[in-house]
């Protein structure tokens, strides 16, 4: 069934004019009524795709960053699971060094930039080497879970 047509007047400059010469030869169009028709056409479905992409823009967008604040809350939640521990590890000791300190009835102590004892020394050093230790056991942890995941993938 053919399409009714309408008929209006239009007034275009040159430029516009030359353009719809232009589509009637590209698209082996007979009548200037028909290119502007195309035009028509195209231009909705241009914005049609463009209106596509910006919405799959928009959901990657909050994909990535829904993504990106679960991995964020995960380590920042092992980082407060991790100085909670160390708070308590470090009251703790403050604790026993204070009942040490009353036990042995010392008035005042000697800091360690006065005088750094051998065993603080030593035990900083073993401190040093726990850390640097968990730091490539974790490093070897997930290379190897990055391996994984790459041969599931």
């Amino acid at each position: 069934m053919k399409e009714e047509k309408k008929q209006f007047r239009v007034s275009l400059n040159e430029d516009a004019m030359d353009y719809i010469e232009e589509i009637k030869r590209e698209q082996n169009i007979g009548f200037n009524g028909d290119a502007v028709a195309f035009l028509i056409k195209d231009h909705q479905r241009l914005r049609r795709e463009q209106w596509s992409l910006n919405h799959i823009s928009k959901s990657v967008m909050t994909i990535l960053t829904d993504s990106i604040n679960q991995n964020i809350r995960e380590e920042l939640k092992r980082v407060r699971l991790g100085t909670n521990n160390t708070d308590r590890n470090t009251q703790i000791l403050i604790e026993l060094f204070n009942g040490l300190i009353y036990h042995e009835d010392i008035p005042d102590i000697i800091t360690t930039e006065d005088i750094k004892m051998a065993a603080i020394k030593t035990a900083e050093n073993i401190v040093q080497e726990r850390i640097e230790n968990k730091r490539q056991r974790k490093i070897d942890w997930e290379e190897k879970y990055q391996k994984k995941e790459g041969a599931i993938t």
